[in-house]
């Protein structure tokens, strides 16, 4: 016997709402690490070496930017 289209979407979704509920969130951190490193390997694959520098940079000044973010914070709460 053949599933109808609405009783075959139910079952897929059923399905999935299954496997996901079993997933804990230290696996779904995992997973979502793994996609993004996959990712990540293949754009910077695909990149040029002057888009690679260029990232780079954008990069060090953002995490220099949280960086002093931070050390502004810190230093409020201390003077508090």
């Amino acid at each position: 016997m053949s599933l109808s289209t609405e009783d075959a979407k139910e079952l897929e979704d059923r399905l999935v709402a299954t496997m996901v509920s079993r997933v804990s969130l230290a696996e779904a951190i995992n997973i979502m690490h793994q996609l993004a490193l996959e990712e990540t390997k293949k754009n910077v694959k695909e990149m040029s070496d002057e888009e690679k520098e260029a990232t780079l940079e954008e990069l060090r000044k953002g995490l220099e930017a949280v960086s002093e973010d931070e050390s502004e914070k810190t230093e409020g709460e201390i003077e508090e």
